[in-house]
């Protein structure tokens, strides 16, 4: 039996689970870590992160206003990270250790299991976040397409 409950009321569960090197198994939300996790569909498993973070590294995170993230380590600095969704492209620096309460070790997907240390998965890590900017300029050129299109379908209606 699946039950939607919110991050604040199991996080102290959470919290234990890490701390006796356990694992967690969620499905998470948002559109953010798209195309790799989709909203309310796949399902990640957390472990106990091993810090220092490395660059590609997914943890999961409580921001300063007490939301919590999981996001992509796409920089590490001397005593912070910087993380980015793979479906964003601006980036969050300044994310401590204090802060990281868990790492994706994997996640499933259609009934598939996927290991983040699998040289696939690494090398859709390396693609994605090296390709961020370039993906940023087709994005903007497929809005601009579109809006086109529309005005060309307004035209013959």
């Amino acid at each position: 039996m699946n039950k939607i409950v919110a991050m604040d009321d199991i996080m102290p569960l959470i919290r234990e689970q890490m701390q006796n090197n356990g694992a967690v198994s969620f499905t998470p939300r948002g559109s953010s870590m798209l195309p790799m996790l989709r909203n309310n569909k796949d399902t990640v498993t957390l472990c106990r992160a091993e810090f220092p973070l490395k660059k590609y590294d997914l943890p999961l995170y409580v921001r300063d206003n007490g939301h919590y993230v999981l996001h992509r380590v796409v920089g590490v600095e001397e005593n912070c990270y910087v993380m980015r969704g793979d479906n964003q492209f601006l980036d969050e620096p300044g994310i401590r250790d204090e802060q990281i309460i868990g790492i994706v070790h994997s996640f499933t997907r259609k009934n598939k299991t996927y290991d983040c240390k699998s040289p696939k998965y690494m090398l859709y890590c390396r693609i994605w976040v090296n390709t961020a900017g370039l993906r940023k300029y087709f994005r903007i050129l497929r809005r601009i397409a579109g809006k086109i299109k529309r005005r060309i379908l307004r035209i013959f209606q």
